[in-house]
C-alpha cells in the first residue's frame, strides 16, 4: 500500500503480508483497464452534467484517461504492483498527467462501486465478444453446408443414427440445423449483459 492510501493513522507501513493480501493479482490489475477508464470517463461526464465538477476538470480527465487507455495498449503504461489495483495506477498515472483535477474524479464514487462496475462491464463485453465469436461459427457452418450441397449434391448422403435406416439425410442438414439455433445458455447470458 502506498503511504497515501495508509493515510495517518498509523506511523508504520503494513506489513509484508497486509500489502501482499491487499494487492490484486498482477493479472487482475490489467485485465479490467478498458472497463475502468470506459466507466471513469462515464462518471466524469456524469460529475459535470451534474454541476459537481466543472466542465473543464471533465473535459481534462477524460482526456488523460484517453492518454492511459493509449499507453496501455502501446504497453508503454508502467504498471506498479504496490499501487494495488488497476483504479490506484489509472489515477497515479492520471494525476501525472493533469494534476489535481484527477482527485475528483472519486467523488460520490467508492472502490466497492469500481469494482463492481468494472467487473460487471467486463462480464457484459466477454458476453458480447463470445457471442460474436459463436455467431461467426455458425455463419461458417451455414456456408460450409451450403457448399457442401452445391458441389456435392447428394455425395456423402449419411442415415441418421436416431432415424430409420431409409430415413438418409445430406451432411450438410445437420450442419444447417447446428449452425442455425443459439444455444439457450448464451441467450440467458445476453439478458444479462443488458
Amino acid at each position: 500500500m502506498s503511504n497515501k492510501m495508509w493515510g495517518g493513522r498509523f506511523t508504520d507501513r503494513p506489513d509484508a503480508i497486509m500489502r501482499r493480501k491487499s494487492t490484486s493479482p498482477s493479472t487482475s490489475i490489467v485485465t479490467y483497464y478498458a472497463q475502468d477508464i470506459a466507466a471513469s470517463k462515464a462518471h466524469a461526464a456524469m460529475l459535470a452534467a451534474q454541476g459537481i465538477i466543472s466542465a473543464n476538470d471533465a473535459k481534462n480527465i477524460a482526456k488523460g484517461l484517453d492518454t492511459i487507455l493509449s499507453e496501455i495498449g502501446k504497453g508503454s503504461f508502467d504498471f506498479k504492483r504496490a499501487l494495488e489495483d488497476i483504479h490506484m495506477n489509472v489515477e497515479s498515472r492520471l494525476g501525472e498527467l493533469i494534476g489535481p483535477a484527477a482527485g475528483r474524479l472519486h467523488t460520490a464514487r467508492s472502490r466497492n462501486d469500481q469494482v463492481a462496475t468494472d467487473f460487471r462491464l467486463y462480464v457484459r463485453d466477454t458476453i458480447d465478444e463470445t457471442d460474436a465469436a459463436l455467431a461467426a461459427f455458425q455463419h461458417a457452418l451455414v456456408e460450409r453446408a451450403a457448399e457442401g450441397t452445391c458441389r456435392h449434391g447428394d455425395a456423402g448422403l449419411h442415415a441418421s443414427a436416431d432415424r430409420a435406416a431409409g430415413d438418409v439425410r445430406a451432411p450438410s442438414a445437420g450442419l444447417c440445423r447446428d449452425g442455425g439455433a443459439r444455444p439457450r445458455p448464451l441467450s440467458r447470458c445476453a439478458q444479462t449483459s443488458e
